[in-house]
């Protein structure tokens, strides 16, 4: 699998939906002959410290993101009531500089900001504020624009698409 980069694995910090620790992807796409893992745990980068010496010691290089949760539609008051789903919208994100992890935390910070322990939700607004550094995909099944799609309403997906690629730059957004 030379040339293959995995962009979206969770570790078992992301509860339910990853079950292998950080040392043990690292060791699992070393043998896979990945150069890279990025590690996207849910709303956090809580392993991401022992991801990242691992993945040195054993010469990979170490990707730090999240998926966060949105609390609504990257369209803000244009997206329709009740078509966001239980939990919010996924987005990923992956730090490209140190500007990028800094601002990879802030947004976590402001997911939890006010909220239920262990209830996330990021308002989308605050993307465009802090976008530097990082990389945008546009997220799993549950992120916004596979949702749209999945829908039929490619017009808004497209949109939802644009925006991204507005507030990310269109270098730095990347659809999964």
């Amino acid at each position: 699998m030379a040339g293959y980069v995995e962009l979206h694995a969770h570790s078992a910090f992301s509860f339910l939906d990853g079950a292998s620790l950080p040392e043990e992807l690292v060791l699992r796409a070393r043998d896979l002959g990945y150069q890279a893992l990025a590690l996207t745990d849910h709303d956090g980068v809580y392993g991401s410290m022992e991801f990242a010496r691992t993945a040195r010691a054993w010469g990979l290089q170490p990707i730090t993101g999240a998926e966060l949760t949105l609390g609504r539609g990257i369209l803000g008051a244009e997206t329709p009531p009740g078509r966001t789903p239980e939990g919010g919208f996924h987005l990923t994100l992956l730090a490209e500089t140190p500007e990028g992890y800094a601002n990879l935390c802030r947004l976590i910070t402001l997911a939890f900001q006010g909220r239920e322990k262990g209830d996330p939700s990021l308002d989308p607004t605050f993307l465009e504020q802090h976008a530097t550094g990082l990389i945008c995909l546009s997220g799993c099944r549950r992120g916004e624009l596979a949702q749209r799609v999945d829908e039929g309403d490619l017009a808004r997906a497209a949109a939802v698409a644009r925006r991204l690629a507005e507030w990310f730059g269109p270098d730095r957004f990347y659809i999964e």
